[in-house]
């Protein structure tokens, strides 16, 4: 925390609000900047180009969340791990020219600038903070900075995020207001920007808080809204064909008609989860008549091309107040309409380098809050007894991602070897390896989240748990007719069962869980490697892999529900750069039947598509065959489930209940502010 105004040099509100909102100039800014790394900068270029090329014209998995990798139930996070440990595996690839896949870079800029334009939090400077805060009442807003982390180097975030996807800027949750709030415990929605809604057959309607005021005082609208969404639609989102009219018959009600009719679950997450990035006012205006109204194609390309160094617009409860190469710092909205409910002016978002950087901030007390860290239980046992720690289903963990394409991957494209790697694969005692405080073993292979997998099949009966070790493991690579060469490695004419599995080498945890991997497929007959690498992406678009470790769901609270992860591993993954059959439309999966008698051959798209339709009784049914199909085939092998970590400490802050609705949500530290359960506390008795 640091006291009084000067923390940055700051423009005055008046002059922001007059201040030109068009995308910065952004070749402009890093020949002017000497902070900032031009090689990084273009190194996130490739990487944001590749993103866009790996799903065509839109890469969402989701109303405005990226296909390439789970983050929040509205757009993500990545994993936050950095090994601590020795490396016991040397990469056979490895990316050196690319921004490492953490949360930030494992590396500092060496050309940072010594003197930082902030002012540095010091012990003294919070003793200075208690004592001017002291005597203030409880309608005080108290002039001081809650500190907190970023998940990456300033060079590689802008605020685009809610449509162009990873790398995220956790900030976003703060400057940008929610449609409606998941309640990931109690699996309910909560009204945030959208304050009531219905959904009637193929007629949405949604009413807009009224107020509910952007940074610069103007209203939010049903004309803003109806911009946001179409952002979304441009950039790819699900079902975004099904879209046929938008009416507004006030400013704060729009009203959605659809094409057809869509199960109701599937639309509130498709549609309630975004952040209200855009406003019907430059850029997204035009963006909206060029993909709207005139129907031109390649928008999407164009909108999550763009790199804002500050969001255009404000509807959060916090906006940017200055971002140079070592934070961004962000101010209270007074607009917003429940701005009385927090009580500090700042909060702050330094680079902390990995997981280590975090916990040793968190032992030292230089920061208040943690939006997401893995955090063993040895570090947690470490940790001061005021960081309040919360945990809530992720949705999305640690999978395997099988090439299955026969030229690229001879062996693993073939079903019964991906299910004898499944049946080596102790989960559990990869989940053990893991971290199993906040790690969960699956069931069953099926791709339906672990957590709710007891409601939708039949876990231990009809879908096995296929766990029957290196025993089973055999039986299934000698019905295919492998046999083990001299050295005790499958192979079938001479040609060994050889993979690495690439994982991003900066994720402890995920490389803790593969490591455990490798050693049961070596002990089972597979010569299997471990790969750790700076940027799985660039491996994963280009399609030249045997096997990676990545997220087996696109996680989120939709996640939830079995549409999404089925529809992620049938090929929405990473625009199916596993080139998996199912997802060809047209194309049928023939696996052995559920009842065990013969055969069943399933189009998979045309199921999903039946999927997104069902109602009532019709939905579980449809949901069965197609696990089913992801227990057999296995397109993708999902090996453990995470529980999200999130910390706020009550050193100088109140802190909601962990059983609370603000303990329950993504992410407290940005939820809580809002409903006044996190306030600053600094001095008092």
């Amino acid at each position: 925390m640091v006291i009084g105004d000067d923390v940055y040099p700051e423009m005055s509100r008046e002059e922001r609000k007059g201040s030109k909102v068009d995308q910065p100039d952004r070749e402009n800014q890093e020949a002017t900047d000497p902070s900032r790394d031009g090689d990084l900068a273009a190194n996130i270029q490739t990487t944001r180009r590749l993103f866009l090329t790996l799903a065509g014209v839109g890469v969402s998995a989701g109303a405005g969340c990226t296909t390439l990798g789970p983050d929040d139930d509205g757009n993500t996070d990545t994993p936050t791990s950095t090994p601590t440990g020795a490396e016991t595996d040397t990469p056979t690839t490895t990316d050196t020219n690319t921004p490492t896949e953490t949360d930030t870079p494992t590396e500092t800029d060496t050309d940072t600038p010594t003197e930082t334009e902030a002012e540095e939090t010091t012990e003294e400077g919070r003793e200075t903070e208690e004592e001017t805060n002291e005597e203030a009442d409880d309608e005080t807003v108290y002039d001081v900075t809650v500190d907190s982390v970023s998940a990456r180097s300033m060079d590689m975030l802008d605020w685009n995020s809610q449509y162009a996807g990873w790398p995220y800027i956790w900030g976003r949750w703060a400057a940008y207001e929610r449609f409606v709030q998941y309640d990931l415990e109690n699996n309910v929605w909560i009204p945030r920007l959208i304050d009531n809604w219905s959904i009637d057959g193929t007629t949405i309607t949604l009413d807009i808080r009224d107020p509910h005021k952007y940074e610069d005082g103007d209203e939010v609208t049903a004309e803003d809204v109806k911009a946001n969404i179409v952002m979304n639609l441009a950039t790819g989102a699900p079902f975004s064909e099904i879209f046929e009219s938008f009416d507004e018959p006030d400013d704060k009600t729009l009203v959605i008609e659809t094409k057809k009719s869509v199960n109701k679950t599937i639309l509130e997450f498709s549609i309630f989860s975004q952040l209200q990035q855009a406003k019907m006012a430059p850029p997204y205006d035009e963006f909206y008549q060029r993909f709207w109204v005139d129907g031109e194609e390649g928008v999407g390309r164009d909108i999550q091309a763009m790199e804002p160094n500050e969001p255009h617009y404000v509807s959060g409860i916090f906006g940017q107040m200055r971002k140079d190469s070592e934070q961004y710092l962000m101010e209270r909205n007074p607009e917003h309409p429940d701005a009385d409910n927090v009580n500090f002016e700042r909060y702050r978002f330094r680079t902390y380098p990995g997981n280590q950087a975090k916990w040793d901030a968190m032992l030292a007390d230089e920061v208040d809050t943690v939006m997401s860290a893995f955090t063993p239980a040895n570090v947690k046992a470490e940790l001061p007894d005021h960081w309040q720690e919360y945990n809530f289903p992720g949705n999305w963990g640690v999978g395997l991602l099988p090439q299955h394409d026969p030229d690229t991957a001879p062996h693993i494209s073939k079903r019964p070897v991906r299910q004898a790697i499944t049946h080596a694969i102790s989960r559990e005692a990869a989940r053990s390896a893991g971290g199993p405080r906040v790690k969960t073993a699956f069931p069953t292979p099926a791709a339906i989240s672990a957590n709710v997998q007891d409601e939708w099949i039949d876990v231990g009966g009809t879908f096995g748990p296929m766990q029957g070790g290196k025993e089973k493991a055999a039986e299934r690579m000698q019905d295919a007719g492998y046999e083990k060469n001299a050295n005790g490695i499958w192979a079938m004419d001479g040609d060994t069962v050889s993979f690495d599995i690439s994982v991003p080498g900066s994720w402890s945890d995920w490389v803790t869980v593969i490591q455990a991997t490798v050693s049961q497929l070596t002990q089972a007959g597979f010569d299997a490697r471990l790969n750790r690498v700076n940027n799985i992406y660039r491996i994963v678009a280009s399609g030249e892999f045997k096997m990676a470790a990545r997220p087996w769901s696109s996680g989120y609270a939709r996640s939830s529900f079995p549409y999404f992860p089925l529809d992620w591993v049938f090929g929405r993954a990473y625009g199916n750069a596993h080139s998996y059959p199912g997802g060809e439309e047209g194309t049928e999966i023939t696996v052995p039947a559920m009842d065990g008698d013969g055969t069943m051959s399933v189009d998979v798209q045309q199921r999903l598509a039946d999927l997104s339709m069902a109602r009532g009784n019709d939905v579980k049914p449809i949901v069965e065959e197609l696990a089913w199909v992801s227990h057999q085939d296995l397109p993708m092998i999902p090996i453990v489930e995470k529980l999200e970590q999130s910390f706020i400490s009550t050193n100088n802050l109140s802190a909601p209940d962990p059983d609370s609705l603000a303990g329950n949500v993504k992410w407290p530290c940005f939820y809580a502010p809002r409903e006044g359960e996190m306030q600053w506390q600094g001095g008092q008795e």
